[in-house]
């Protein structure tokens, strides 16, 4: 009885761990997109072929982002491999290019499938991108590959924690900045979290 009750300890901590690890990586994506105003095209590339190896998969992405630079040359990018239901592995992009053709995109990928999507009308597009991440990021698929791909040349985000104290002080300093996105938080280990998310 006992090693049962351990082990459905043992699974509470470890969906606890997930959840946490699940809520991190949704973050970095909402900052770095909101960071990044540029990044207004949305594209899905696919596999003709079942490609089920992210690795495999990941080799000729690189190469696909090296003939894209190529052609766009201050290009920047945020991408999520994911897998389909058949196994294969397919990405979500975000990129900073205005225009490509389809046509012109479908040869440069040469892979199979694309799609092209300009992000019109979404107030905070990092947070309608994260929700693409889902818990399948735990796929033993994943284990020791990066989860997020990313250019280089993406503006990081200015991560400030201010204490009830300082309060007063950042409120005067960010109010000439604009506010983006706010929300609330109940937290076990800190209490009421406010978090705001603004762009200058």
């Amino acid at each position: 009885m006992q090693e049962i009750k351990n082990n459905e300890d043992r699974a509470f901590q470890m969906e606890i761990v997930r959840d946490f690890s699940l809520r991190r990586t949704r973050s970095r994506i909402t900052r770095l997109i909101d960071s990044n105003e540029d990044l207004r095209t949305f594209i899905t590339l696919t596999f003709a072929d079942n490609i089920t190896d992210l690795k495999e998969a990941n080799i000729i992405f690189k190469k696909f982002i090296l003939r894209l630079k190529y052609l766009h040359k201050d290009l920047k990018y945020l991408a999520i491999p994911e897998f389909q239901k058949r196994g294969a592995v397919h990405y979500h992009l975000l990129v900073n290019i205005k225009y490509i053709d389809n046509a012109i995109l479908a040869n440069i990928w040469n892979q199979g499938f694309v799609m092209i999507n300009k992000v019109k009308h979404v107030n905070h597009l990092g947070l309608y991108i994260s929700k693409y991440i889902s818990k399948n990021l735990f796929d033993i698929r994943y284990f020791g590959m990066r989860k997020i791909l990313s250019s280089r040349n993406l503006e990081k985000p200015i991560i400030v924690i201010i204490t009830q104290e300082i309060n007063a002080f950042f409120n005067n300093s960010f109010s000439k900045l604009k506010l983006l996105f706010e929300k609330d938080y109940l937290s076990d280990w800190l209490g009421k979290i406010s978090y705001r998310l603004y762009s200058s």
